[in-house]
């Protein structure tokens, strides 16, 4: 049983990752996850993220991967800084927020949240989306040439 079922996981977790894993298609997805992760959806960015990945055909691990940018220890950061950037889109000016008084001002941050989630969600989507980008550039840069190595020394033109 427990055999059948780790085979199982394992064939699913290799499938999720060969799924469009292409370097450049890896980047858009963990952008796009990022920019959901960084969405007032926050009870909904698992499934949100993944309507996304399979929306937009891009890989859906990734993706996932990529919405898990809002956690316990970020949340508070991102969710500020999007209130803020909101505010002073909507306003011109920065918000004080007091933390006696955010209850009355749900409507307002919330509001305030969206605004704020183009450009600092967009922000940080480029950025990890790029980091994702190159990583799996390198990541196949690395595979390409331990294969060439690996063919040449099975050619014996090495050594």
């Amino acid at each position: 049983m427990f055999r059948w079922l780790w085979t199982k996981t394992k064939a699913v977790w290799e499938r999720a990752k060969a799924e469009r894993a292409e370097p450049k298609e890896i980047g858009w997805a963990v952008a796009i996850g990022v920019f959901v992760g960084c969405s007032p959806s926050i009870p909904f960015h698992t499934v949100v993220a993944l309507a996304a990945a399979t929306l937009f055909k891009k890989n859906r691990l990734f993706t996932w991967m990529g919405s898990r940018v809002c956690n316990a220890v970020t949340l508070p950061f991102i969710a500020i800084a999007e209130v803020q950037v909101g505010h002073r889109l909507r306003t011109g000016e920065w918000m004080t927020i007091d933390r006696h008084d955010v209850l009355d001002q749900v409507a307002a941050l919330l509001v305030d949240w969206m605004l704020g989630l183009l450009p600092v969600g967009g922000a940080m989507a480029l950025l990890f989306g790029v980091l994702a980008w190159q990583l799996a550039l390198r990541r196949d840069r690395r595979r390409a040439a331990a294969a060439a190595l690996r063919a040449s020394e099975e050619a014996g033109t090495i050594g």
